[in-house]
């Protein structure tokens, strides 16, 4: 166990009972005096308690009665998974789970399934504070292994408490969706600084992160001063390249880098006294060398195969074993942390072949420069990283079928050219390339965008007309309230609700045309009426032949015929007579003309329904849902991306591969997004509730923000530990 048994800080009240912090009665076992790690994981336990109950308590929702139980709740798992056997990841996450899900009935499945998503998004947000802190209590629990659902300030203890609360909580599912996303919003802005409060204070009372245990090694660790310690540990736990070369040299059988020989995390390489190790100048050009000869060659391969894309080789990493390179090098080291990091970009989904070829002819010049700027792993800014990241990105959305003739490979293609070919330094070449690419990108970008512009008037077209027939829909069914006439009733449903929707589409409801044709049938309803006045009936009289006009203009407005028309109107001629006369109408109604019901747009079955809307070349896909959905998961959104985001998203009950596309608009009137990608051959409109439900169950994701070069990284340790 690696950590040293000095007094803790003064200013740590280590053994303060939880009670006296405000905190509920839940209380681990008594602490023997004498126990310094059981009094180390008091402290931890309760900082990481008490500062949960703050983020959770700003939540608001009237959840007050339900801090005492999450608190309980989160200070009994902590201590559940300190006290567990070191089973496998998997055997340990199923028993906190297990016991959480036993008591729920079928109702609370999905708050369950919805417990699990939120574990997920914990996770992510905590990052490398949260990767650091498992590292610690890996030490303090002298432990060889922790699965990622085991750490005891992990995600899964959180959850445990968000269990409690959904017990507790008085309201339904829904109003308990609302107050989980407050809280699940809450908690990932304040977990990494929760993560690094927890880690400090570990570091402050000796605990040190145990690099050195991975599966099947053990590693003892030279002595070093505590600020040596939290040195170093802040250096690695900072950066997964640091990380991954520590796991291959455990993995060597090697001992851990000394302190300051890592790649200097503000950028700067160690210094290396060549006069002093002549022997090791000499080896180091001669492995530059080889490479040099190697990417010559490599390079007369490529040009050998031409135009025939299925004779270029699969990329693949080269490794030290390739260089027969002696193990316990530090260039033998880079070449292998590089091989992993390449390794994963080949492997990637994200990406075609033809990109990954490109970026693979990078791999030998970035290794050699890997080798004499060792900043290149300690700083995620260097051109070099930065170079692989936007070669990806300008990529997003191509096909993984693209070609060497696609315009876009070749202009990603002429990047690395521009680097090869390039007679000045590094960072000048670098720069020319980085330069090139983002121009590229954003060429590309502006391009969508306008191939999309009549995709989005063709979606702006046609939610207009629905708001238009929802304003008429509404004048019609308060126009209704106000006649007893089965004749007018019916002329206004099948033909005067048309006339009013060509208007609101023309001019609003608050435009002139409306306001005509508005008055037309108001003044239609009060001319059948009975009139009892004098004044009433020299009115009628005076406004009869106005009106049979203005009717008339409306109906060629909608290109009604003079001769489907005229029944009608000759129907209206008898129905006024009786109305000058003060009798009320006889009920009858003209041939053909009967009651009409909402069309399919009105129909709220119809409208979440998906539909193609098409216009000469242009088709969208054109997707919705019914407004209570839409409202309930409005109120639920999160904001994980914005217009100008290429999106990776999946369509409703289809079961073809996710979409990748540009985010080209959204409606400022509704709450239509629409996404497009040439490659497609149409546009996406769909709700941007419908989008964010996906991006919270992880079936969505924000892809021209990823960097591929550390993700690569990242994927690599992953597989390693």
């Amino acid at each position: 166990m690696r950590y040293t048994q000095s007094r803790p800080p003064t200013d740590i009240n280590i053994n303060r009972p939880a009670n006296q912090q405000q905190m509920p009665d839940h209380q681990p076992p008594p602490t023997p005096a004498n126990d310094y790690r059981a009094q180390v994981l008091l402290a931890s336990r309760n900082l990481f308690q008490q500062r949960l109950r703050k983020m959770v308590s700003d939540a608001g929702g009237n959840i007050a009665g339900c801090l005492d139980g999450f608190s309980y709740a989160v200070a009994n798992a902590h201590d559940v998974l300190v006290a567990a056997e070191p089973l496998d990841g998997f055997d340990q996450a199923a028993s906190l789970t297990a016991s959480r899900l036993t008591l729920m009935g079928d109702d609370d499945l999905e708050v369950g399934i919805r417990l699990h998503e939120i574990a997920s998004h914990l996770r992510d947000a905590g990052g490398r504070a949260l990767w650091r802190s498992r590292s610690l209590y890996l030490t303090l629990l002298e432990r060889s292994t922790m699965g990622p659902d085991d750490n005891p300030v992990g995600p899964e203890a959180i959850c445990e408490g968000l269990a409690a609360i959904c017990a507790q909580y008085d309201g339904d599912t829904e109003q308990t969706f609302t107050v989980l996303d407050r809280i699940e919003d809450l908690l990932c802005q304040g977990l990494p600084a929760l993560y690094e409060e927890i880690n400090d204070l570990l570091t402050k009372l000796g605990v040190e992160p145990a690099l050195a245990h991975y599966p099947g090694v053990t590693v003892a660790a030279p002595a070093r001063t505590a600020g040596e310690q939290a040195s170093r540990s802040d250096q690695i736990a900072s950066n997964a390249l640091l990380l991954l070369q520590d796991v291959l040299r455990h993995r060597s059988g090697l001992p851990p880098a000394p302190v300051g020989d890592h790649f200097a995390a503000d950028g700067q390489a160690p210094s290396v006294n060549h006069e002093l190790d002549g022997t090791a100048t000499l080896m180091l050009e001669n492995l530059l060398a080889r490479l040099t000869a190697l990417e010559l060659h490599s390079a007369s391969a490529a040009a050998a195969a031409g135009e025939n894309q299925s004779s270029a080789p699969a990329p693949r990493p080269l490794k030290s074993s390739d260089l027969d390179l002696p193990l316990g090098r530090s260039e033998t080291l880079t070449l292998d942390t590089m091989a992993l990091i390449f390794e994963a970009i080949f492997e990637s989904a994200d990406l075609p072949d033809t990109v990954k070829e490109i970026i693979g002819r990078l791999q030998i010049p970035l290794l050699k420069l890997a080798i004499v700027d060792r900043s290149l792993f300690s700083n995620s800014e260097h051109p070099a990283r930065l170079l692989i990241n936007r070669m990806a990105r300008a990529a997003v959305g191509l096909p993984r079928d693209a070609s060497r003739d696609e315009p876009l490979c070749k202009r990603i293609a002429g990047a690395v050219t521009t680097l090869h070919n390039s007679q000045e330094g590094g960072d000048d070449a670098l720069g020319k390339a980085l330069t090139e690419l983002e121009a590229l990108i954003g060429e590309r970008d502006q391009a969508v965008r306008e191939a999309a512009a009549g995709h989005i008037r063709l979606v702006v077209a046609y939610e207009q007309g629905i708001t238009a027939e929802r304003a008429a829909e509404d004048w019609l069914r308060a126009s209704l309230a106000r006649t007893s006439s089965p004749e007018i009733a019916t002329f206004l449903e099948r033909y005067w609700l048309r006339v009013m929707a060509a208007a609101a589409q023309a001019g609003g409801t608050d435009g002139t045309r409306w306001q005509q044709d508005s008055a037309t049938g108001g003044e239609l309803i009060w001319s059948v009426q009975p009139k009892q006045t004098t004044e009433e009936r020299k009115h009628l009289a005076s406004l009869a032949s106005p009106l049979i006009k203005r009717i008339g203009r409306g109906l060629d407005e909608i290109g009604i015929s003079r001769a489907e028309r005229l029944p009608f109107l000759n129907r209206l001629f008898d129905l006024q007579t009786s109305a000058l006369r003060g009798q009320a109408p006889d009920g009858s109604r003209p041939a053909g003309m009967t009651r009409r019901h909402s069309g399919p747009r009105g129909d709220p079955a119809a409208k979440s329904a998906g539909r193609i809307l098409e216009s000469e070349a242009l088709q969208v896909h054109y997707l919705a849902m019914p407004d209570e959905q839409e409202h309930a998961a409005r109120a639920r959104a999160s904001s994980g991306w914005q217009v100008g985001d290429w999106l990776r998203f999946s369509l409703p009950e289809q079961e073809q591969e996710p979409l990748c596309g540009l985010c080209c608009w959204q409606s400022p009137s509704s709450p239509t997004v629409v996404l497009f990608n040439p490659a497609w051959g149409y546009a996406v409109a769909l709700p941007s509730a419908l989008l964010d439900q996906q991006m919270r169950a992880g079936r969505a994701q924000v892809v021209s923000g990823l960097a591929t070069f550390d993700s690569a990284t990242e994927r690599a340790l992953r597989l390693l530990t």
